[in-house]
This record gives C-alpha cells, structure tokens and sequence, in this order.
C-alpha cells in the first residue's frame, strides 16, 4: 500500500489476520479478504458510533446548562 490514510483505514483488519495467524486459525484467498474489510468496517463503525454518542451527550449537557 502506498497510501497512508489507507493503511491506517485498514490496518484493524490486518490486526485480526495477524492473531488469527498466530492462533493458527487464519483463513486464506477470499476469507483473508472479507476478514480485513470485515474487521476494519467494525472497527471504524464502533468507533464512529461511539463518538457521535458521546458528541451527542456532551451536546445535550450544554444545552441543559444554559
């Protein structure tokens, strides 16, 4: 990969694979695939999810404030 943003959008994926080798469960040709994109789009949806959440929450408190 030659692009960082890239990477770093997929390296959760990689992660996974990565301890999924070491267990000797790692999956091979399309399932290394679906196991990267898979793991990454979690990742980022959860961690998106929860700053939206917590955005959310800090709003409400301001607004209650004043």
């Amino acid at each position: 990969m030659d692009s960082i943003p890239a990477l770093v959008v997929i390296a959760p994926g990689y992660f996974v694979q990565a301890w999924l080798f070491v267990r000797h469960r790692a999956l091979g040709g399309l399932g290394h695939d679906l196991t990267i994109i898979g793991a990454a789009a979690t990742v980022w949806t959860l961690l998106f999810v929860g700053v939206f959440l917590g955005g959310g929450r800090l709003l409400r408190r301001v607004s209650r404030r004043h």
